[in-house]
């Protein structure tokens, strides 16, 4: 495919101001700004290789913090330029891929449009790739990777392959190598991608918004910012598109009135398993606060031909995410709860909620980073909880914010110390136990899914110990 007509720019490179097609990058200096440590650059890396690019990579981080990524690069032709960047980069290169996490204000990027370079980033490429690709985009504060997880599970049904990649993890340009118009693209997107997203005019078929709730104001300064990313979803769909909102969600109001498509709101109210072919077993969700994002993947598999009637049927078996509400193995009369993906109050004060009129004795474990959100009513949810567990700044901000209630309450050095004391003081008689923590885990943990670990290997060792009591518990480790 020919390169695009060159522009000026202030160095003398070509400058081209769409995003360019991959294709078009064989040859090209390419400059990967931001490796980092989760695979999805490493795979961008490869699939850029693949396509003839001159790679340079480059990350703050030293090489051996990038060891695992890095170790995800053998087989390719790139320059390495770890731990730091340099002018000199930016002088060679054509084209910089910026990594989500780099923010936008971030001074390099400033460097990189001095010498003249073209920004874009892996979404914008993938898109580009996949352009003929029916696909549905999925964005929210939460429930994202819960919503697009069950929509690619009602999908698999369908003829063709489907495809589910973005925020849930690995690299996106390389998940669409090799899709068809036959097939379909599910696509996860976080407020740092989509702040610089550039789709082609008519993605995506669909765009589905599960909830909007202050969050990352760090990176976006304010609410009103996060919300311009997020809302930059809509701005690429044509008249033809589908944009699906939660019937409830005021928050989502203006997003619903700037659609420039078909729109539609659906609530817990609007099911009706009959139509379906299903009933409550069927389900994989019954809290009322997780029905309209079933819902709203019902509708959009619909969308891509799933008939409703074979709705019920395409959702058994499916089990869920792991750290969403996930029941670990448990002692006979226990149940421990795993929902370490909530990093923002109002998923554990429903939870909560849900969860307090199954059991008689509710223990709740919360705490990690404050990044300074609303708490909402989490505090009075918690002091109706038998016991609460706290740690990090975020636990000492319950702490302080809890009402006067005949509830436990016990404030730990770490995440740890407090994981092994709720397991210790669990009722004899038996409970259940609710990993919850509502703030962010950068206070001891690289990311939500090693601080859910922790708890998972502590449940592991309780319920294989043989302890059946919190004597019994106390009494050694486990």
């Amino acid at each position: 495919m020919p390169l695009s007509p060159p522009l000026p720019a202030p160095s003398g490179k070509p400058r081209v101001q769409r995003t360019p097609h991959p294709d078009e990058l064989a040859g090209r200096e390419v400059l990967l700004l931001g490796l980092g440590a989760f695979g999805g650059g490493a795979g961008c890396a490869r699939a850029l290789a693949r396509r003839g690019a001159r790679l340079t990579i480059t990350d703050l981080r030293p090489e051996e913090q990038l060891s695992e990524s890095i170790q995800e690069l053998e087989g390719i032709e790139y320059r390495p330029a770890f731990g730091g960047h340099s002018p000199e980069l930016f002088e060679r290169a054509e084209v910089v891929v910026v990594n989500p996490a780099v923010p936008q204000g971030a001074s390099w990027l400033q460097v990189a449009r001095d010498q003249g370079c073209q920004l874009t980033t892996q979404v914008n490429l993938a898109l580009r790739l996949a352009a003929q690709v029916p696909a549905v985009a999925i964005t929210g504060t939460h429930g994202k990777s819960s919503t697009a997880s069950l929509l690619h599970h009602l999908l698999r049904s369908l003829p063709g392959r489907t495809v589910l990649s973005g925020n849930v993890g690995g690299s996106l340009l390389e998940a669409v190598e090799g899709l068809t118009p036959q097939d379909r693209l599910i696509v996860e997107l976080s407020s740092f991608q989509l702040e610089r997203l550039d789709a082609p005019q008519g993605w995506p078929q669909v765009a589905l918004f599960t909830c909007l709730r202050p969050d990352h104001l760090d990176r976006h300064g304010d609410m009103e910012h996060y919300a311009a990313a997020k809302r930059r979803l809509l701005e690429f769909q044509n008249e033809q598109g589908l944009a699906l909102f939660p019937r409830d969600e005021a928050s989502l109001d203006a997003f619903a009135a700037a659609a420039r498509g078909r729109v539609e709101r659906w609530g817990s109210g609007d099911l009706n398993l009959a139509r379906w072919g299903a009933d409550e077993a069927d389900l994989p969700w019954h809290e009322d606060y997780r029905l309209p994002s079933l819902l709203l993947a019902a509708r959009a598999a619909q969308e891509f031909g799933l008939p409703e009637s074979e709705l019920g049927a395409a959702m058994r078996g499916f089990r869920g995410l792991p750290h969403r509400l996930e029941e670990l193995p448990a002692p006979a009369g226990f149940r421990f709860i795993d929902n370490g993906i909530a990093t923002h109050p109002e998923p554990t004060q429903a939870a909560i909620e849900s969860l307090l009129p199954q059991t008689a004795a509710l223990s709740v474990l919360v705490g990690g980073y404050d990044k300074g959100l609303p708490l909402l009513d989490l505090p009075a949810s918690l002091a109706r909880c038998q016991q609460v567990h706290l740690f990090g700044a975020g636990g000492e901000r319950i702490a302080a914010a809890l009402p006067s209630s005949s509830t436990s309450v016990r404030i730990h050095a770490n995440c740890a110390d407090a994981v092994h004391a709720a397991l210790a003081e669990l009722p004899a008689a038996g409970g259940t136990l609710l990993f919850s923590p509502s703030f962010a885990s950068f206070d001891e943990f690289r990311n939500f899914r090693d601080r859910a670990r922790l708890f998972q290997d502590f449940c592991a060792r309780f319920a294989g110990s043989g302890k059946k009591s919190p004597g019994d518990a106390a009494a050694g480790t486990y």
